[in-house]
């Protein structure tokens, strides 16, 4: 069997679960592990049997590792993504593809210059439920969109976790943008957005937008950090769209899943990276089979890097308008 030879840059929490899913995919081998925290990769690495690294350029320059998956934080993604484009490397980069659209673009122009191929880790895309909303809101079966709307809430102890790292929009709205877009078949073209910032996370606490598409559909956005931790599964998510002859919704305020004691009834993941009998399964392992067969195949990624890049604009247009009060339009 044909393996491909993977590194995984950057061993948070999502980078953690990248090698520990790479580490059990049949076609796929774990090549290096890499951070900046070098006891973490150690361990992680002897774990895994995966060399270590704690420069990234070190593990770029080794001519076996085929592809990378890069899980570094949203601001860390320029430099690091550059460098693997010049180092040949095929890319999984984890959503956003950048912090903000100047940045985006600089990684589109390297991987185009580079020739290499680049994948942008939009999980939604494998979520069985988002991708059964987005086949029911089909043009034939929906008619012309007329609203949508999305919802995503956290808990106020990610904020804090993630402090100025990252922010409302970048790392939990850009799930949203690219759903809304994907699901209306069109692109937002102007937003306006407020948001309140009073818990002192170092992150927006709530931020809620109305937005207009090109094709004419008016939506709204419910983003929220503001939760106590005690909420079940630490977010909610919703998503709905309404059509002339249709409309098709998704519920995440649950997974089906609970436990419940005297003191409190809690939930459980089902869907996104749950560990069953031992393995990472669902939507991220989906994902990164997904990423390895595409790229020993040669054949496309389920979303090209261009439509992920899409997102960006819209939420640096949100960033600006929740800063000035006003309407914003898009800038691409």
């Amino acid at each position: 069997m044909r393996q491909l030879n993977v590194g995984v840059i950057g061993l948070g929490y999502f980078g953690e679960r990248h090698a520990r899913i790479y580490h059990r995919i049949p076609n796929a081998r774990l090549a290096a592990v890499c951070d900046l925290d070098a006891d973490k990769a150690a361990k992680l690495g002897a774990d895994l049997e995966a060399d270590v690294y704690s420069d990234y350029q070190a593990l770029l320059d080794r001519p076996d590792i085929e592809a990378v998956s890069l899980t570094v934080p949203d601001r860390k993604h320029v430099d690091v993504a550059i460098a693997a484009a010049k180092a040949g490397k095929t890319i999984l980069l984890e959503k956003p593809l950048a912090h903000d659209a100047e940045s985006a673009r600089r990684i589109v122009d390297a991987v185009e210059a580079a020739g290499v191929r680049l994948m942008i880790g939009h999980i939604l895309r494998f979520d069985p439920r988002y991708v059964q909303v987005h086949a029911a809101a089909a043009p034939e079966r929906l008619g012309d969109p007329i609203h949508l709307r999305a919802k995503r809430n956290g808990v106020r102890s990610v904020a804090r976790r993630l402090g100025s790292a990252s922010s409302i929009l970048f790392y939990m709205g850009v799930h949203d943008i690219d759903a809304m877009q994907w699901i209306a078949r069109s692109r937002i073209s102007r937003v306006y957005a407020q948001k309140r910032q009073v818990l002192g996370t170092g992150n927006e606490d709530a931020l809620y937008a109305v937005v207009n598409f090109e094709n004419g559909a008016i939506g709204n956005i419910d983003y929220s950090w503001a939760w106590p931790d005690g909420l079940m599964n630490g977010y909610r998510a919703a998503l709905e769209i309404v059509g002339t002859r249709a409309a098709t919704y998704l519920d995440c305020a649950d997974q089906g899943f609970y436990a419940v004691e005297d003191s409190t009834t809690t939930g459980g993941d089902t869907h996104l990276w749950p560990e069953i009998n031992g393995r990472i399964v669902g939507d991220l392992a989906d994902e990164l089979a997904h990423f390895v067969d595409a790229t020993i195949a040669g054949t496309p990624y389920l979303q090209h890097y261009r439509e992920a890049f899409d997102a960006i604009p819209v939420l640096d247009a949100l960033a600006r308008s929740a800063e000035t009060g006003q309407p914003e339009d898009v800038i691409r």
